[in-house]
């Protein structure tokens, strides 16, 4: 069987003082960033993107994903990227599960890179050419990374998830309220310590559709978010019902709920507000993943202020600290064009082709909305 690093390389919940998941202040963000390993850094992560996935490790200790295999997921609208022998990137047509399995399979990718815990509970038993021994319906990955909570089946590396999910054939409805119940049920005996050191469980509801039960689901989610949780929906679909249901969903719930398209989806949106930012794939698979800073978060929602900005062009590339953008703004978008020198380009799903991370000549229009007066950016 495949290694995978153990949790042994990032501080251990059972032995913090002090809540994790805190970005070190003073000290500058080059400072604070490796370089990813290989299989991150062939999918193109920026060093900043990798640190704050390790950060977001010591934060989120644990991740649970609810995969959606009903057999609605065999319908043909997804997508996938894929890079051809070249290295040239191209949208394909596929079904929702081939959609989702990439997503998976990355995931599972991520998490072996850094040694954490995450474990997928599939909605209906599996049946699949490549089932691993005990496997079926769940599955854990780097298990001993978070030995506090219990594996619900068997315990995998990459290569036997990977083949697992390849080789699996959705069927059977979508039960999504029994499965938060048993991953509610998980979570409780450790709640009180995972607040104590200031943690959180990610939890991925990855789905095409609706809940079999709408009110059971809305119930589950309530007592979900009772606990130290993170709850992330991946959509699976474009259809206009689901999608208006999850966002009415979101305006029940006391806590938000982060609610995420397929990458090209997440781009159109995030292009509208912060058009400065390439929105690549890494970044999309570390959001689905699960990161801790509020950035991310909003990304989608409203444009950055350029402080703002500033903050997430260092954590994303991991360079040194930037002059302030609207106190020096022709010295920062200099320092943001040469932190991108050092950096590989990223496929922009929006205009088809690669990209640098950051768009300077949208920084400036951002720091010069105007076009004359007030400051002025050469």
């Amino acid at each position: 069987m495949a290694s995978y690093p153990t949790a042994t390389a990032y501080p251990a919940a059972a032995d913090a003082d002090v809540p994790m998941g805190t970005i070190a202040t003073g000290v500058p963000v080059a400072a604070r960033v490796v370089a990813p390993p290989a299989t991150l850094a062939s999918k193109g992560f920026p060093a900043g993107l990798y640190g704050m996935l390790q950060s977001s490790v010591q934060a989120f200790p644990i991740r649970f994903v609810v995969v959606d295999n009903s057999g609605s997921m065999n319908s043909g609208d997804g997508s996938r990227l894929m890079k051809d022998s070249q290295g040239n990137f191209k949208v394909l047509r596929a079904t929702r599960w081939q959609e989702l399995c990439d997503t998976l399979i990355s995931l599972s990718e991520i998490s072996t890179s850094l040694g954490a815990r995450t474990d997928f509970h599939l909605l209906n038993p599996g049946t699949s050419s490549a089932t691993p021994p005990g496997g079926g319906q769940y599955l854990s990955l780097c298990t001993d990374a978070y030995g506090f909570v219990t594996a619900a089946g068997a315990t995998v590396d990459h290569a036997q998830l990977s083949a697992f999910f390849k080789g699996l054939s959705p069927t059977g409805t979508t039960p999504l309220a029994e499965s938060l119940h048993q991953i509610i049920c998980t979570i409780q005996p450790v709640a009180e310590k995972m607040r104590h050191n200031g943690q959180k469980a990610v939890v991925v509801i990855a789905t095409d559709g609706l809940p079999n039960d709408k009110n059971a689901f809305l119930r589950a989610l309530q007592q979900l978010q009772a606990l130290p949780v993170f709850p992330i929906v991946r959509l699976c679909t474009n259809d206009d019902n689901v999608v208006q249901y999850y966002s009415d969903l979101d305006k029940s719930l006391e806590h938000p709920l982060e609610v995420l398209d397929d990458e090209a989806g997440e781009a159109q949106e995030i292009r509208a507000v912060n058009p400065w930012l390439t929105y690549g794939q890494p970044l999309h698979l570390a959001r689905e993943f699960g990161l801790h800073d509020k950035l991310y978060d909003i990304l989608d929602e409203q444009p950055l202020l350029p402080s703002q900005a500033k903050q997430l062009i260092e954590r994303l590339l991991g360079c040194a600290e930037l002059p302030e953008p609207e106190l020096e703004p022709a010295a920062f978008v200099s320092a943001v064009e040469r932190a991108l020198g050092s950096q590989p380009k990223v496929f922009d799903l929006n205009m088809n082709r690669k990209d640098n991370w950051v768009k300077p000549e949208m920084l400036k229009r951002m720091l010069n909305p105007g076009g004359g007066g007030g400051c002025s950016v050469m």
